[in-house]
């Protein structure tokens, strides 16, 4: 079913998180994301970014981390709604044990070009005790 494609879609971008934060590239990442201007972010520690150039940097910047011990992130209650071309998932995203466990509420709107269902905004809850986390692995 759509659902069940869109549901998916969601796991690959979740994946792709994981293999990201682990050290392992930026290359699934980047598949499950459409590249246009009008695609959309929101982290849990930054600012909003718009287009694919800014959403791109941002993955950039949370590849820079990856490494090994940063793995063990998950995904709880994902739900998917599906509205012709378009559709939402949500889902509780939960950090890795590195940053604490965090769980945060999280949204995703996909959209489906040439019978391919790919990322076009994803934004999770805002977590500041994640910055401070960020902040020591970055050595400052």
């Amino acid at each position: 079913s759509e659902e069940e494609a869109v549901l998916a879609a969601t796991r690959r971008f979740y994946d792709a998180l994981e293999h990201l934060m682990l050290g392992k590239g930026l290359e699934p990442m980047f598949e499950a994301w459409h590249h246009t201007d009008r695609v959309t972010s929101g982290h849990p520690l930054g600012d909003w970014a718009s287009g694919w150039r800014e959403v791109e940097a941002t993955w950039r910047i949370f590849a820079d981390f990856g490494r090994p011990e940063m793995g063990g992130s998950k995904v709880t209650e994902l739900q998917a709604r599906v509205y012709g071309e378009l559709a939402y998932t949500t889902c509780v995203f939960v950090t890795a044990p590195f940053a604490g466990g965090l769980k945060l509420n999280c949204t995703n709107v996909l959209h489906r070009q040439d019978g391919v269902w790919k990322i076009v905004h994803h934004h999770a809850d805002k977590a500041p005790g994640l910055e401070k986390t960020m902040e020591d692995l970055a050595g400052g």
